[in-house]
């Protein structure tokens, strides 16, 4: 019997080759690979024509679908390239990791252990992290003149051409890292241990030829064999949960090492070209590069590609490399197309380095019944799942446009954020403007969200109708209500609207009913442009604002500055809320509300400031009544800071009272001027920040208009004190006659 191991990185082009090279040689009868047993089952999908890598085994707990695990897979990983040749060949092939069923159940413990060493040990758990996640190839990187690991990795071992004795070579070099590094995490202990068990039992079954592949730090412990005892022992006692595992596309931008994949790569795309172009000197992918730029509107010829080439190629002879790798030819491209500036690389690494690839995998992979209606719905409105951010834009007046929002809005009151709606032209209208953008991470949202219904309309119902039975405030509820309405789901908001009419009813909080006005007159006035009926939430809109009505006064007396300033913004909300629902019960009552709060004489001078302008705007506060306001804060008996803050309210995000009412800004003027020295530094930043809500041309007319003085009129003209009427009257005829109107007299 003969075992052979083949040490391989994760998604390593030339550890790819040379594991495919290795097989047909070997022939083996039983093919060991590293993975997760639960997945077998699985396996038959390989060989489907619409399985397309990258793709991903995922291993969730239906229990908890955000205890899972992904196990992706490239054409170009020697994992992906095992499957395929077992596949082909009709060779037994068996995943012979720790199964999931006792991995994620000590990941789980392992998370709690975690949260309670940086509850108590919080400094020395993070040096623990730090000298986990170190590389230890750093060691032979650094003997070996490289900058990290990684490019150690790249060009002594996936670059290499002659592959003879490679994995002999990869066996000793990684017994010597151990050697010096002994594996101390408990989790890959516990991995190595099962795998030695797997290996023992192949044995005894009688195979001749086992071929082995595992990741390559994991050779040393499965070639020497301890104790069968001594594994036992590890494995002991171990507990389980229960795990489902699925097929799902996959993306070349979460396969790399950016994306926060633990066993990533830099650079998919430039792994993807070296395999299936292993004899390329780099023409071809410079010539990508070209047409990539030129696509961008750069003016880029075959003499940049020639040169481009040449360079990368006399780089990696003077390093004394056989082959140019991905650093000589990005440092060749910013000095041949670049001159220098490496701001092109960006897109380069977006678009080829990196790549924007996605998978695919057949439609009767058994998935979840909540995941099969939302790809069929998907399919169903031709919206793809795209590894780049697509814009949306929908008619609601069309049919399928309107459609396609209620499949939205549903998706987004279940969390599932590949669908998300961006800012629209204006409330009520019949456009909606949304973005696509496709994560792995979202079938884990969709599976979790599982539990509340096998379709998207009964989840999203149940989940929603669960989240809004623990909501207690009306604000919040309202909230809530306004994201339902468009998803077309009457029973839920018939549900919901009961209950905030419940909540309503019981709320004595004057700022709470509040919060909720804007909402519930979008819902009102969003119920007209569906046609829909929301006749008890007008009710509900009129019973809230009487409430606020007789007790709003009270919340603006005898209050703090930051408390008028949170009052005011929900003044300034409820206003602008009830200027676009057009109801004049309504306006009448928010008026008769607004004059209270002003008629009282201990009310916030903020909140005063700003309801006198309120009712200065509807032309309900005569000037005579403004005299009287402004003499009684100018009196002795104020402070100068309660002038700045009626200012600061009625001056509210708008300047221009000041440039087209002239007493009112002579009486500011006098003001300013009679403040003394301290006292106006005091109210400094008041004026200040009041000023600050002004918008640039209204600061700058203010400024002119001030450097005039009072004695100058808003044109700058200056009142001339010898002006003569009798010599001006003179002139009058021949004005007339210039501009050809006959004097009579």
């Amino acid at each position: 019997m003969e075992i052979r191991f083949l040490g391989i990185r994760h998604h390593g082009p030339g550890s790819c080759r040379n594991v495919v090279h290795a097989l047909h040689h070997f022939h083996p009868d039983l093919i060991l690979l590293e993975g997760p047993p639960e997945a077998e089952p699985l396996l038959s999908y390989i060989a489907d024509q619409a399985m397309k890598p990258p793709v991903a085994l995922l291993a969730y707990c239906p229990d908890d679908p955000q205890t899972a695990v992904f196990y992706p897979f490239a054409e170009f990983s020697p994992e992906w390239q095992t499957l395929r040749y077992a596949t082909e060949q009709h060779i037994p092939i068996r995943f012979f990791d720790l199964p999931l069923i006792y991995a994620l159940a000590v990941d789980k413990t392992k998370q709690h252990e975690e949260k309670v060493a940086e509850t108590d040990e919080g400094e020395q758990h993070n040096v623990d992290e730090a000298i986990d996640t170190h590389d230890p190839f750093d060691h032979y990187a650094r003997i070996a003149g490289y900058d990290d690991g990684e490019q150690w990795w790249d060009v002594e071992i996936e670059s290499r051409r002659n592959a003879t004795g490679i994995f002999e070579a990869v066996e000793e070099a990684i017994t010597a890292l151990r050697e010096h590094l002994p594996e101390r995490k408990e989790r890959n202990l516990l991995r190595e241990a099962w795998m030695r068990k797997i290996i023992r039992t192949a044995e005894k079954e009688g195979h001749e030829k086992i071929a082995v592949v595992c990741g390559a730090w994991h050779v040393p412990a499965l070639v020497t064999m301890p104790k069968v005892k001594e594994d036992n022992e590890r494995l002991k006692g171990l507990s389980k949960i229960k795990v489902d595992c699925t097929w799902i596309p996959w993306t070349y931008d979460r396969l790399s090492l950016y994306s926060g994949y633990g066993a990533g790569i830099t650079s998919p795309g430039w792994y993807e070209h070296l395999w299936f172009n292993p004899a390329d000197d780099g023409t071809l992918w410079v010539s990508h590069i070209a047409a990539l730029l030129r696509k961008n509107g750069m003016d880029i010829s075959v003499a940049h590609v020639i040169e481009t080439v040449r360079l990368a190629n006399a780089t990696a002879a003077l390093r004394n490399e056989a082959h140019p790798s991905l650093s000589d030819f990005n440092d060749a491209v910013m000095t041949v197309m670049g001159f220098g500036d490496d701001t092109l690389l960006r897109l380069i690494r977006h678009e080829l380095t990196v790549g924007n690839r996605m998978g695919e995998v057949p439609d009767h992979v058994p998935k979840v019944p909540l995941v099969l209606d939302v790809e069929r719905q998907m399919k169903k409105f031709r919206i793809p799942a795209n590894t780049e951010v697509k814009k949306i834009t929908l008619d609601l007046r069309e049919p399928n446009d309107l459609a396609k929002s209620i499949f939205f809005h549903r998706l987004a009151l279940l969390g599932i954020d590949m669908i998300t709606p961006e800012e629209s032209s204006g409330k009520g209208t019949f456009k909606e403007n949304w973005s696509s953008y496709y994560k792995p991470e979202h079938i884990l949202i969709v599976i979790e969200r599982a539990i509340w219904g096998n379709t998207l309309a009964e989840a999203t119902v149940k989940y929603v109708h669960h989240r809004a039975g623990q909501i207690n405030g009306i604000a919040e509820l309202t909230e809530m209500l306004e994201k339902v309405i468009p998803a077309d789901l009457p029973d839920l908001v018939t549900a919901m609207t009961e209950q905030l009419d419940a909540l309503s009813a019981v709320t004595t909080d004057i700022m709470q009913m509040m919060k909720a006005v804007p909402g519930l007159v979008h819902i009102v006035h969003y119920g007209n442009v569906r046609r829909l009926d929301y006749s008890s939430v007008e009710k509900m809109l009129h019973a809230l604002l009487a409430r606020i009505m007789a007790g709003g006064v009270l919340l603006c007396m005898h209050i703090d500055e930051e408390a008028a300033g949170e009052i005011w913004e929900q003044l300034s909300s409820v206003d602008y809320a009830l200027a676009t629902a057009n109801d004049e019960e309504l306006t009448m009552m928010w008026i008769e509300t607004v004059r209270k709060i002003n008629s009282s004489v201990h009310t916030h001078p903020l909140l005063s400031g700003y309801t006198a302008r309120l009712l200065r705007d509807r032309e309900l506060l005569s000037a005579d009544d403004m005299q009287r306001v402004l003499r009684y804060y100018a009196s002795v008996g104020n402070t100068p800071s309660d002038m700045a803050f009626w200012f600061e309210g009625f001056l509210k995000s708008s300047g221009t009272v000041l440039l087209i009412d002239e007493d009112f800004w002579k009486l500011i003027n006098t003001w300013m001027a009679s403040l003394h020295a301290d006292d106006f530094m005091t109210l400094l930043p008041i004026l200040r920040r009041t000023c600050g809500d002004f918008t640039p041309a209204e600061r700058r007319k203010i400024g002119e208009k001030a450097q005039y003085g009072m004695d100058k009129n808003t044109d700058g003209m200056s009142d001339d004190v010898n002006f003569n009427p009798m010599e001006a009257e003179k002139v009058i005829p021949l004005i007339w006659k210039l501009i050809g109107i006959k004097n009579d007299e």
